[in-house]
């Protein structure tokens, strides 16, 4: 169950902002190579700008091959044991380790433990299948550090929730030991958009619009006809995945996405925790000025760090 029954009024007008700002761009501007750079500048400065780091937070850079990552310890998180790797949101096609510091050093802050922030490669100008070999490199840097599988809980929003799954079916498909957990804020998991609520959520989601959802599928598939298990991780074999948290929020154009998954999971016989938020538009979390944020937080910190069964 979620941790708050009703959403709050400052998350009422927010969502107001956003429909009557937001959502009117996404639904009628053409997300494509041309206006993809200003796309991902509005949403590198309005992730930057969601919220201050806690004062002595460390930020480590991190070479991972191919890509690169951030360490980040909020005052308090420790330097052994579990640890979380984080996959931002953004489409595949933007985002960064850097607009996402504020959120994965609050989510360090809250759990107490380090988050290790995935700089993984984007679309167009890179594969899908770039990305998941760079968040698998990751996973594989922590283990070669002496962390084990049980120890790493990967978790990501939106595009990163994902993005988890398909780095966690990766490292079985590479027969590497898997994660311990794995937890996702208004995961993307359906590239078909095949859930209800890529309909009746149409109009009451506050800014994604299934025009940019379908723009950047288009962006991600890149003329090809892949399988979709290969992008679509709902599509894929769930046996054997660790448990599962899922958090989405009631009015998002992607719940069904959740919801799906959580049924899949669920049939595979993965014990699963779904959350609908009452009142929540798509990755409600990111939005640090609303309380549902912190206490989103806090349902991630409390799920990663509890005993493993």
């Amino acid at each position: 169950m979620p941790a708050q029954e009703t959403a709050s009024w400052q998350s009422w007008v927010f969502s107001q902002i956003l429909s009557r700002t937001l959502r009117p761009l996404t639904r009628h501007v053409p997300v494509d190579r041309r206006t993809l750079p200003v796309a991902r500048l509005v949403i590198e400065r309005a992730a930057l700008g969601s919220g201050r780091l806690p004062r002595g937070t460390v930020v480590e850079h991190v070479a991972l091959g191919n890509c690169a990552a951030e360490l980040v310890r909020a005052p308090g998180a420790g330097d052994h044991g579990r640890i979380l790797v984080y996959f931002h949101g953004g489409g595949f096609v933007a985002g960064s380790a850097r607009a996402w510091r504020p959120l994965v050093a609050a989510l360090s802050a809250r759990s107490g433990l380090p988050v290790l922030s995935v700089d993984y490669r984007l679309v167009p100008e890179h594969a899908l299948a770039d990305a998941v070999a760079d968040g698998a490199g990751a996973y594989r840097w922590l283990l070669a550090r002496g962390h084990g599988g049980d120890d790493i809980v990967l978790a990501g929003d939106s595009a990163g929730g994902g993005l988890a799954f398909l780095v966690a079916l990766r490292l079985r498909a590479e027969g590497l030991p898997g994660p311990g957990r794995i937890a996702a804020f208004s995961p993307w998991v359906d590239f078909a958009a095949s859930g209800q609520s890529h309909r009746f959520n149409r109009l009451h989601d506050p800014y994604l619009s299934a025009a940019c959802v379908g723009a950047v599928t288009e962006l991600c598939v890149a003329g090809r006809e892949p399988e979709l298990a290969e992008l679509s991780p709902l599509y894929a074999d769930l046996g054997g995945l660790p448990p599962v948290l899922l958090l989405v929020g009631e009015k998002e154009l992607l719940r069904s996405d959740g919801e799906l998954m959580a049924r899949r999971l669920t049939e595979a016989a993965v014990p699963c925790e779904l959350q609908v938020w009452p009142g929540q538009m798509h990755a409600f979390p990111l939005l640090r000025l609303l309380p549902e944020s912190a206490a989103a937080l806090g349902e991630l910190a409390r799920f990663a760090t509890a005993p493993l069964p």
